[in-house]
């Protein structure tokens, strides 16, 4: 067979069934008789599609998004949502063709011609290599899978030169597995490290636990664990879920508030468990993030660290941290439970005096009286996306997809489809703006061709509302921020979708109960009232004299 063939045959003996890819003159061979490997494929409007894409099919099934992109603009073109699964440790595998192997390191001008992509990728991921041979090839997809399964999953770029698809090859074949590497806690100085950390925990009288995406899966060990340490559980974005809402220690996603903030100042030890603590959890607080007196952090990467902490992260995987320090600590007593309910209870106090007082609550309300059980929602860079991320009710982990970390624009649609792929059956709904959306509205298309349950949600404000009030934050006249469609309605029709118009939390809670129990493309335009549109005055003031 040829290389691009046997390169989609050897995917699936790694458990992969999905590719998310547009062919082009130079792939070809990778799609040459796909639909005989037993792989899917979707076919995006844009690679920045089949990168968010991918993403979101990664996040939902566990099972790693796989690329296929053009060399060149191609790939250079899915560069923000690999730099968005890089940031937020997502494993993607993105093969790429490249030109001729007697082209590389030239520039001849040739057609995608483009100077070293491995190395423009290096920084956004675990692995960025152009392969000169079919073993070669073999050789990097087994080592990003097996890399994933022991280091901070990253996405993964594997470059092929053109000739090479071409290539006449026997069939090759995943490797015998390998003797699993020792726990990281077995080693002598990490078994040190980690007796150190337990003893802090040991002796803790005010501990907080922060929960991040790395923990994600691991809701009942950290559930167990905040019990054992009668410790609040504060939530980044991306474990939303991660414990029930309604747990006396759960304080949810709240870290820009004041009484939480309050919280981790206050705590004698912070237990960081698979989270950066980036500084998009304090962001728009108006003071600097709060000083921690002492931190534990457990993080697969040994290499990311807090500004307080003082001692060397634990590189290990928060499930096996959670089962280690259960065996040797003490069940609390009454009395230290209840002092650590309360604590969470008056942290947990303030989230809900900023969900009361924000003026988007009902939207927000509406939203959550709608959502069908198994709903899955991705969200934007967007004002109600951005409020639901704390206030929004969510049960279960794994259905708020929100890559704030990166702060892209765009997302929402193509992480939609990703995850209704991954999740067929269940509803997905993406959070947009009349902004953020029109940076992949094409991907409409696509989610007609899935014919899977995606609503999009377009909150049409006017134009970058959010943006207009950074600009009045920093005294600066807004400009350029009046940059919407002329009727977003229309051109969601026209690829297909059955579109739906509010202009009031009502009117949404109706249309959301609606497109959701419909197995088809919805999208749901709301109109947002006055207090939150662009003003009109907003405009550069060339056009507006003009």
């Amino acid at each position: 067979m040829r290389l691009g063939q046997a390169i989609s045959s050897l995917l699936t003996e790694y458990g992969i069934e999905q590719i998310f890819g547009i062919p082009g003159v130079h792939t070809l061979e990778l799609f040459r008789d796909i639909d005989r490997s037993g792989l899917r494929v979707t076919i995006p409007r844009h690679e920045q599609g089949a990168g968010f894409m991918a993403d979101a099919y990664t996040r939902v099934s566990g099972i790693p998004g796989v690329c296929y992109l053009i060399t060149g603009p191609g790939v250079l073109n899915a560069l923000t949502p690999i730099a968005q699964a890089w940031h937020d440790s997502i494993p993607m595998l993105v093969i790429g063709s490249t030109v001729t192997r007697d082209q590389l390191g030239e520039h001849r001008g040739t057609l995608h011609d483009t100077p070293d992509l491995a190395e423009v990728l290096r920084p956004f991921t675990l692995i960025s290599e152009t392969a000169t041979s079919a073993e070669r090839v073999a050789e990097l997809i087994d080592e990003a899978f097996r890399r994933w399964e022991h280091e901070r999953a990253r996405p993964v770029y594997i470059g092929v030169p053109r000739d090479l698809l071409e290539e006449e090859v026997g069939e090759p074949h995943r490797p015998a597995p390998r003797a699993p590497l020792p726990p990281a806690a077995e080693t002598e100085e990490i078994s040190a490290r980690l007796v150190e950390a337990l003893d802090r925990l040991a002796s803790s009288d005010r501990p907080v636990i922060v929960a991040g995406g790395g923990a994600r899966h691991d809701g009942a060990a950290v559930t167990r664990l905040a019990e054992r340490l009668a410790a609040p559980v504060v939530l980044t974005g991306n474990a939303k879920g991660l414990i029930a809402d309604e747990h006396p220690l759960n304080v949810g996603i709240s870290m820009p508030f004041p009484r939480t903030q309050e919280l981790l100042e206050d705590a004698d030890l912070v237990v960081a468990l698979g989270t950066e603590l980036s500084d998009f959890e304090f962001l728009f607080t108006g003071s600097p993030e709060p000083r921690l007196a002492d931190i534990v952090r457990v993080d697969i990467d040994p290499q990311t660290t807090h500004p307080d902490q003082t001692r060397p992260t634990l590189p290990m995987r928060v499930a096996d941290f959670a089962r280690t320090a259960l065996a040797g600590l003490e069940e609390p007593n009454a009395a230290a439970s209840a002092a650590g309910a309360a604590r969470a209870a008056t942290a947990k106090s303030g989230l809900a005096e900023a969900r009361e007082a924000d003026p988007h609550t009902p939207w927000i309300d509406a939203i959550e009286r709608a959502l069908p059980e198994s709903a899955i929602l991705t969200a934007d860079s967007a004002q109600v996306a951005y409020q639901s991320h704390h206030f929004l009710s969510l049960h279960g982990p794994g259905r708020w997809l929100a890559p704030y970390g990166y702060g892209t624009l765009g997302p929402a649609l193509p992480m939609a489809i990703g995850a209704a792929i991954a999740a067929p059956g269940r509803p997905v709904i993406g959070l947009a703006g009349d902004g953020s959306s029109l940076f992949t509205l094409p991907e409409l298309a696509t989610a007609h061709d899935l014919g899977a349950n995606i609503t999009l949600v377009i909150w049409d404000n006017g134009g970058y509302r959010e943006i207009e009030i950074s600009f009045d934050r920093t005294d600066i006249q807004p400009a350029g921020v009046r940059t919407s469609a002329h009727e977003l309605g229309a051109i969601a029709a026209g690829f297909g979708a059955e579109v739906t118009r509010a202009t009031t939390p009502a009117e949404l809670e109706d249309a959301l109960r609606e497109a959701t129990a419909r197995p088809a493309l919805s999208v749901i335009v709301v109109r947002a009232p006055a207090e939150h549109r662009v003003e009109a005055d907003s405009l550069l003031r060339e056009g507006a004299d003009a």
